[in-house]
């Protein structure tokens, strides 16, 4: 499987109630996409009092099947109107390695990170030869866990394909 993530970083002063409603009306239009296991729509917020961050974002994460999945999305209508609207995004890739493990409605947040230990999702991205790792948080981790890497608000996850 591949893990895919495209950030976009988004003004301090941007209204990210946009974002979440974005995320609400057209979340579950993934839902069943041929090839995708799971996309957790994931947006950081600086005012958040969960999990507050340096900028504004949307920084979806997905999992694929396989590439050609990945690539008919990439080419799709969907994300040619995501570029129109926000510029095409630099979209990084990572083969998975191990048992992938999907977020579940209880998980309210995502913590991705380059450490080397386990994670429910691990992967490397062998032109650059870097691993990634995504946790799905449920609120309840210790302050440490999130100290290094980003933590990401999960606003929606689609599924397919199960």
């Amino acid at each position: 499987m591949i893990a895919m993530q495209y950030k976009i970083i988004l003004p301090a002063d941007y209204p990210m109630e946009q974002i979440e409603s974005r995320i609400r009306d057209k979340g579950h239009l993934l839902n069943d996409y041929p090839g995708l296991f799971f996309k957790a729509y994931l947006y950081s917020r600086k005012d958040s009092e969960t999990y507050p961050a340096k900028v504004n974002s949307y920084a979806p994460f997905y999992v694929w099947r396989n590439h050609e999945a990945m690539q008919s999305f990439l080419e799709s209508e969907g994300f040619k109107a995501l570029c129109d609207q926000f510029a095409r995004p630099a979209v990084n890739i990572w083969y998975t390695e191990g048992h992938v493990t999907m977020p579940l409605a209880h998980h309210c947040a995502a913590h991705i990170s380059c450490r080397s230990a386990r994670h429910d999702v691990q992967g490397t991205d062998f032109f650059q030869w870097k691993t990634i790792g995504a946790d799905w948080l449920t609120g309840e981790e210790p302050e440490e866990h999130t100290d290094t890497g980003e933590v990401y608000q999960i606003g929606y996850i689609a599924y397919s394909d199960l």
